[in-house]
């Protein structure tokens, strides 16, 4: 039953019946009490609103700052992959460079009197490999006493490196095959470089001497130029070994070679982690960012890209700055409700006391009352009394709404309802429910000018001696500005479960941004490592076949430096929209790094996948782009590895793949090689 209804009945009641003072005198504290009650709850309701409109509003603000977050994360690591592959690559071509000229190289050419064809030949050797490398600065090969006697830069050199700690690393131990100097400033070229050097053994094992290639670290501090991180954003080259700093954007020259210590994200590489994620404050610049990390394959290093958290989170701190002001904004309007609510409630509260205590006194306090008291006579359905106030509601005197039958006042739709509402509750009376006594409506009313008011209505059943309904007494109030607050709480509901809608679709767009490449739409090196050891793994299991092709642009670095990077953007995209037309459904296309391209073919043995990239070449080769007004082609170069023939692992395959890549590369481009 309606509290209001519960309220004023026996009021109204009192009033109608002119039952003696006494009575009541009696009902006094109830009404006080039963009037407190509802502006406890009143208030409640009020904060309990307000702290849910916060509690919600603090948890998109949480969801929003944990996909900044995310966002930052996803950015550094896709930034580290691509630094990786780009390092891994060259390091792994510097690798199979320099192991092939010390299986090759001639011991004849170490003696001081060696022939000058001989040392002509291995000249040339060097300054071929000198020119497939722009990272590197030079090869050199040193006797075993450290003395340079050939440079692929230089033809006569007066050189000792018996003092660098390459050579003396070699000399000692048997068992190096591959050493990575500390960053050293070279003796011919002053520039700063890492020198990775092997052995020259003798069939017995004895060390005859070293072969070098100077790495020009400043080709790599250009591609970490080329990263955007944001304004205090940072990327780093270490050692995994001992954290010395290799290289670093922005530069710090005087922390160059130094170690870290007790720097979380390197303690993690001590422990064995090849890649992940982390947040701190760095130690040189009291920055806090969040961090993403790789090792290079399984050489002594690493690379780390961090995003500050106040470049990362600018946007989150604006949406913070408009979700305060919508917040404040609503707290101050619920308030303002409130408040009216609150003073609506304690002049109901003086009405009911005055008419509670005093008999006489009610025509009186019903004449004065905001809300409007009204009676019925339910044969006839016309109005028998209606208090004053009707004239500030609707704008009608008592004496004109009394003369005029209740549908007048009503808006068509509201007139229907009142007459449904009598109906049904006198057949629930009759058959005995004396709950349908009193009921709660609201309905639109009719003003003098035209307007429509809306209104609460409580409705009181009297009955007769008899039990036979005859009146019904009645109290309209004014709920406008209660449904305007209504309304506008509605309004915040639905804006803020607009925002949690774009919250959600932009998660979905950044999952689907973790697995693909910005640029070319292909899948990315992340998803390609996950992809490729499940295959691997499932051809192992069920003795199927597994190939990979690895694809590599042809002078690529030619067509940006003649043509602009924006061709050649556009020659990876049509290079990837050529692929994605003729892949299989389960076959994996993904951007390796760079102009270089992967594609794993499950199921799929060498010869046909050597077929396949062989179909792949001639319709690359075809390929005409045009720009302003001539047609710019170019051809990729392609490296078949299958499993088992060329490994049992994913990093076997890849290697074999690039291996293969390598040897097309060497003898002339445009070509598919098998790997060995």
């Amino acid at each position: 039953m309606n509290n209001k209804g519960q309220l004023r009945l026996p009021l109204v009641i009192l009033a109608a019946r002119r039952q003696d003072s006494k009575m009541i005198n009696a009902s006094v504290p109830i009404v006080r009490n039963t009037l407190v009650s509802r502006r406890g709850r009143l208030i409640l309701f009020f904060f309990a609103t307000l702290l849910g409109a916060a509690g919600l509003l603090a948890h998109v603000l949480r969801i929003s700052y944990e996909e900044a977050g995310r966002k930052a994360e996803t950015e550094a690591r896709n930034i580290v992959n691509t630094a990786e592959a780009r390092l891994g690559a060259t390091f792994r071509r510097i690798e199979s460079d320099l192991e092939h000229i010390a299986l090759g190289f001639p011991q004849a050419a170490l003696l001081s009197n060696a022939d000058k064809a001989v040392r002509a030949a291995v000249m040339q050797d060097l300054s071929m490999y000198r020119a497939h490398f722009p990272e590197v600065v030079g090869f050199r090969v040193a006797d075993r006493s450290g003395r340079v006697l050939f440079a692929s830069e230089r033809d006569e050199v007066q050189l000792d490196v018996s003092d660098r700690s390459y050579f003396k690393a070699l000399a000692q131990s048997q068992g190096q095959r591959l050493y990575f100097s500390e960053v050293l400033t070279g003796r011919l070229t002053a520039r700063q470089v890492v020198a990775v050097a092997v052995p020259l053994r003798s069939p017995a094992g004895e060390f005859l001497g070293v072969v070098t290639a100077a790495i020009d670290l400043a080709h790599f501090a250009a591609l970490f130029e080329a990263v955007d991180l944001g304004p205090n954003g940072v990327i780093t080259l270490r050692r995994s070994d001992d954290a010395r700093l290799v290289l670093r954007r922005p530069a710090k020259p005087d922390a160059v070679n130094l170690p870290l210590h007790n720097n979380p994200m390197h303690l993690r590489i001590e422990m064995g982690e090849r890649s992940g994620t982390i947040r701190y404050e760095a130690a040189l610049d009291k920055t806090e960012r969040i961090y993403a990390y790789q090792r290079i394959g399984e050489y002594p290093f690493y690379v780390a890209a961090g995003i500050a958290s106040e470049d990362y989170l600018i946007g989150w701190r604006r949406s913070l700055f408009s979700t305060l002001t919508i917040f404040s904004l609503l707290a101050l309007g619920l308030s303002l409700v409130l408040v009216r609510a609150l003073r609506i409630e304690r002049e109901e509260e003086s009405v009911a006391n005055q008419l509670a205590e005093s008999e006489a006194r009610y025509r009186m306090l019903a004449d004065n009352s905001h809300d409007v008291i009204w009676t019925i006579d339910i044969p006839t359905r016309r109005f028998t009394y209606v208090s004053p106030s009707v004239k500030t509601l609707r704008g009608f005197t008592p004496e004109e709404v009394i003369a005029q039958p209740i549908e007048a006042g009503l808006t068509p739709e509201s007139a229907e309802l009142a007459n449904r509402v009598i109906d049904q509750r006198l057949r629930r009376i009759a058959s005995g429910d004396l709950s349908a006594n009193v009921v709660t409506t609201e309905l639109d009313q009719l003003c003098r000018d035209g307007s429509i008011v809306s209104t609460e209505v409580v409705s009181s059943y009297l009955l007769d001696v008899t039990g036979v309904p005859r009146t019904i007494l009645g109290i309209t109030r004014n709920i406008s500005e209660r449904k305007a607050a209504e309304e506008a709480l509605r309004e915040s509901n639905r804006r803020l479960q607009e925002q949690l809608q774009e919250i959600e679709r932009l998660q979905a767009a950044l999952r689907e941004q973790a697995i693909r490449d910005s640029l070319t739409g292909l899948y990315n090196r992340r998803y390609l490592d996950e992809t490729l050891d499940r295959e691997v793994a499932r051809a192992r299991r069920e003795g199927n076949p597994l190939s990979l092709v690895m694809m590599d642009i042809d002078h690529f670095k030619d067509v940006n430096d003649t043509y602009g990077h924006q061709v050649g953007d556009e020659v990876l995209r049509v290079l990837a929209a050529t692929l994605l037309a003729d892949i299989r459904a389960e076959d994996v296309a993904c951007r390796y790094g760079g102009e270089e391209f992967l594609i794993l073919l499950p199921n799929m043995p060498l010869v046909a996948a050597l077929e396949r990239a062989e179909s792949w070449r001639a319709e690359v080769a075809a390929l005409q782009i045009r720009h302003g007004g001539f047609q710019l082609q170019f051809t990729v170069s392609l490296g078949v590895a299958s499993y088992p023939e060329h490994g049992k692992t994913p990093d076997d395959l890849t290697r074999g793949a690039d291996q293969a890549l390598y040897r097309a590369k060497a003898e002339g481009r445009n070509r598919v090689v098998a790997s060995c």
